[in-house]
């Protein structure tokens, strides 16, 4: 019979597997022991051509067939009582994560089982060398080891995403650092979908990994609730290193999957690396690319809608908060339930009264409910083509999008473009919100992406003049009689990765530059205006020679011109000194403290949320 450790992907539990030894043995014993005899030949081929005189030699008769047999038998055994499971995988094998003290367990098993008492020390090294050779085996057989707890993680579709966020930050790492482009200048780390599948899949590990990192610092991970916004997970110095401790675990034994042994140097060819080492023997280099990679971990947690919750009651508390609705439909509804309860308990007296107040305040509600839903409909278009918060994680790793429309659709529209190493990304508000604005940023922003990334124009005047021309023409604008004269304000950058050289061109929306310690809000102009058309549309471009740092922010007016304390405007001046005394905190956590300070400022006054609200915040 099958040991029972057998995990099901289906049911998503621990059960048992029916089945006969035969059936155990032709799938798993039969090809684990023979890949095992056959690395244990190479190992003890080596061992030989080592040997120095008078040096013990192990002992074990490892050629023999049913030794490999009962021992690979064993296999499941050993890992059971550790809490490790095996599973049949399909395409992607999930990285195993053994720590040193289990492989110090395993190790132990197997010398009081197949050693003799006088000859346990001949033989520690050797089987230290195999059980660091399982996992890989038990790959080539077809399966993956896993953890119970470690399955608590999100779908493929998302995982890839992270991949991609992952490798992106790597990416930017190195162009910022000056690694990444040859004598011609040209770019030598490829995307993403370039990458050889051995490094595609190491980034989709690492992303699948994410919940067992977490657990090492006792927390596990669910989606957030309908109606809810999770807020950043903060991490301190010794949770970060924790988690890096795990990342460097994890990429060891993934590289032992690969077949990848300890080495002086990296050799592809030979597949040896000298990183194969315990976390505390790295450089601080090294363990710092780690870190970077775990801090990386609660902004995608925010961006796919998971928060992280304590594995033990009480160990953090306000993970996440209700999204406010501010939208008029929800406050008339709300309004139409208290002045319905009102008249009800005055017209409690009369039966036929009480049943006309009933009837009418029916059709009220679903004639809300309707208009409500058409809005809730019309949100969700405007969500599927806005960019995704993963795309903008992989532009620009330390970011935020802070997003709060009115009336549940926005006349706000943000957007992102990776164009190998220029990001060009804007912020555009319309004319008006709710269902009208939010027309209009459907036009603009489609637009906008015809220009960027199907004309491929770069130049930010250009892509202006391109946007400006063609909504104008479809809202009519010069006809006076049916022309639309809604238009928009717009702040749109484009930063080449590599100079960190940011042009940009707008007019009407705001940009604060922060660079060592200062702040300056940034103007956009046009050029002065003459009589023909063509000039209508002649932005200015200006630029921007960032450091590494550096932090951009591009806002609409919306949160600059909210009343509220002493029914006053929060105003562009106090925006900027609240960015600079948050600006050091990472950008996803600068996001969680802008919404903060908005709503205190609005509640202040009593005051209801008065237009769209859309901060951006990028760190270079």
């Amino acid at each position: 019979m099958w040991p029972g450790n057998i995990y099901d992907p289906s049911e998503r539990l621990i059960k048992e597997k029916e089945g006969d030894d035969y059936e155990y043995l032709a799938d798993f014993v039969n090809p684990v022991a023979d890949g095992l005899a056959r690395e244990a030949a190479h190992l003890l081929r080596q061992a030989v051509l080592s040997q120095t005189p008078g040096k013990k030699s192990t002992s074990f008769k490892k050629a023999e067939k049913s030794f490999w047999q009962e021992y690979a038998f064993f296999v499941q055994e050993k890992l059971k009582s550790l809490n490790l499971y095996l599973r049949h995988y399909e395409g992607f094998c999930r990285t195993c994560i053994i720590t040193e003290s289990e492989i110090t367990s395993m190790v132990k098993m197997d010398l009081d089982r197949f050693a003799d008492k006088d000859k346990r020390e001949v033989n520690r090294e050797f089987f230290i060398e195999i059980n660091y050779l399982i996992p890989a085996i038990a790959k080539e057989a077809g399966y993956e080891i896993i953890r119970n707890e470690e399955l608590m993680g999100v779908n493929m579709t998302v995982i890839r995403k992270i991949a991609r966020v992952i490798h992106s930050r790597y990416r930017h790492n190195l162009i910022g650092n000056g690694r990444s482009a040859s004598d011609d200048g040209e770019i030598n780390i490829p995307v993403f979908e370039e990458l050889p599948e051995e490094l595609k899949y190491s980034n989709i590990d690492n992303a699948a990994h994410i919940p067992t990192k977490l657990l090492s610092i006792g927390y596990k991970i669910r989606p957030v609730k309908k109606g809810f916004k999770p807020v950043v997970l903060h991490l301190n110095d010794e949770q970060v290193e924790t988690m890096a401790r795990v990342e460097h675990l994890r990429w060891s034994w993934e590289k032992r999957l690969h077949g990848w042994r300890q080495g002086i140097y990296k050799d592809v060819d030979k597949k040896t690396h000298p990183g194969l080492i315990p976390y505390n023997e790295l450089e601080e280099a090294e363990k710092e690319k780690d870190r970077a990679l775990v801090r990386l971990i609660p902004a995608i947690l925010r961006d796919i809608e998971y928060e992280a919750f304590p594995a033990s009651p009480g160990l953090i508390t306000n993970l996440s908060y209700a999204i406010k609705p501010q939208s008029s439909i929800y406050k008339l509804l709300c309004e139409t339930n208290e002045l319905s309860n009102e008249i009800k308990s005055l017209a409690s007296a009369s039966p036929e009264i009480s049943e006309k107040i009933k009837a009418v305040d029916e059709k009220i509600k679903v004639t809300i409910g309707e208009v409500q839903g058409s809005y809730n409909y019309a949100r969700h278009i405007q969500k599927t083509f806005l960019p995704d918060d993963l795309y903008i994680r992989e532009c620009f790793p330390d970011s935020f999008v802070l997003f709060k429309p009115k009336d549940i659709v926005s006349g706000d529209f943000y957007f992102f473009s990776n164009q190998g190493d220029l990001i060009i990304f804007a912020l555009a508000d319309c004319t008006g919100h709710g269902i009208p604005g939010a027309l209009i940023s459907t036009l603009g922003y489609g637009t906008l992406d015809q220009g960027v990334n199907v004309l491929k124009i770069t130049e930010p005047s250009e892509i202006l003049s391109h946007l400006f021309s063609r909504v104008h023409r479809f809202l009519r604008k010069e006809l006076e009689e049916t022309g639309v004269s809604d238009d928009m304000d717009i702040i749109l950058c484009c930063l080449n990765a590599r100079t960190k050289n940011m042009a940009f061109s707008g007019k009407g929306n705001c940009l604060f530059h922060i660079t060592e310690g200062k702040i300056t809000a940034v103007k956009c102009e046009k050029r002065e205006q003459e009589q023909d058309d063509h000039h209508e549309y002649d932005f200015k471009t200006g630029s921007l020679q960032l450091k590494p740092g550096d932090a951009i922010y591009l806002s609409s007016d919306g949160f600059a011109d909210q009343s509220g304390h002493g029914h006053k405007r929060y105003n562009r001046k106090r925006l900027g000194d609240f960015l600079l005394a948050i600006h050091s905190l990472p950008m996803p956590e600068q996001g969680d403290k802008l919404y903060e300070e908005i709503e205190r400022w609005r509640e202040g006054g009593n005051e209801d949320q008065t237009d769209d609200i859309t901060v951006i915040g990028v760190r270079v």
